[in-house]
């Protein structure tokens, strides 16, 4: 279900600021939360589902940290069980994307659909506006996954997994569903035209912002993502900021007596509402850990 990490990159990677030591400490996405009542470092690391397990291949110290965790945690455990959990939040009960959108809108998705590949959207209609959007997302990709090289998120766990490491997850695939597809129909088919009809910017925009990530440009990504275009400030809140103090209460009590490898996209970790400045307030140590 790499689909759904696909849609979640384009607007969780938001860029951010915070207190490093210098300006090369910042880059990097990876970081060590240690002190207070920790007896064991654990590490967190932003990921971005564009970029794939060769990626993580050439930082040393990030394999380092993740072969010495003795769990992994990520945004949700990735299982053979994802795709029957996700199918009644993807499609539509009562509607069809025929009887949603006009036949104007209708065709202009069907024939970008189609030149990206043998898409057929009247096979589709009874997905929500929304998985459509993602199946474009991901068809447009920067990058394209194999089982041997697969995105950063999945890797992380299945490395975990091969080497009898806990995994545990944040949230469910439930609750994640929830958000990525729990917008009205009204503004999901809003956001499923918008993206078709500025395709090209917002192509545009992913290859910069891979770039910008496998460059570990933290001042970049934050020029991009300081004020997303796009979503509502309630929109942002549900995919960021109310994940993130969720998230907050659990990971003290599970990095208590073991070293966490933390994997998750790479906006949750920073900006006010952000992963390191929660886990600073909370009394931790948050420092960066050069990667390059």
């Amino acid at each position: 279900m790499r689909i759904i990490k696909y849609f979640l990159i384009c607007f969780l990677s938001i860029g951010f600021t915070v207190n490093a030591q210098t300006k090369k400490a910042e880059n990097t996405l990876l970081w060590e939360i240690s002190g207070k009542d920790l007896k064991k470092s654990s590490y967190l690391f932003g990921t971005y589902h564009f970029a794939d397990k060769g990626f993580i291949d050439t930082m040393k110290v990030l394999n380092e940290k993740l072969n010495q965790a003795e769990a992994v945690v990520g945004e949700l455990v990735m299982d053979k069980d994802m795709a029957m959990k996700l199918l009644p939040y993807m499609t539509m009960k009562d509607n069809t994307l025929d009887s949603l959108l006009t036949p104007k809108e209708f065709k202009l998705v069907a024939d970008y659909l189609k030149t990206l590949g043998k898409y057929d959207l009247t096979k589709m209609n009874k997905l929500k506006p929304i998985m459509i959007q993602t199946i474009i997302l991901q068809a447009s990709a920067p990058r394209t996954f194999t089982a041997t090289n697969p995105a950063i998120d999945q890797y992380i766990q299945d490395y975990g997994k091969a080497n009898q490491k806990k995994i545990f997850g944040l949230e469910t695939v439930e609750d994640q569903a929830k958000v990525l597809f729990g917008n009205s129909l009204v503004r999901q088919k809003e956001m499923l035209v918008k993206s078709v009809k500025e395709a090209k910017k917002i192509k545009k925009g992913t290859l910069k912002l891979y770039h910008s990530y496998i460059t570990q440009n933290l001042k970049e990504l934050e020029k991009m993502f300081a004020n997303p275009k796009g979503f509502t400030t309630e929109e942002m809140n549900e995919l960021l900021k109310n994940r993130n103090d969720k998230w907050i209460v659990q990971l003290p009590q599970m990095m208590q007596n073991q070293s966490l490898f933390i994997a998750v996209g790479a906006g949750h970790l920073v900006g006010a509402d952000g992963l390191i400045k929660g886990l600073l307030k909370l009394g931790y140590t948050v420092k960066p850990v050069a990667t390059n």
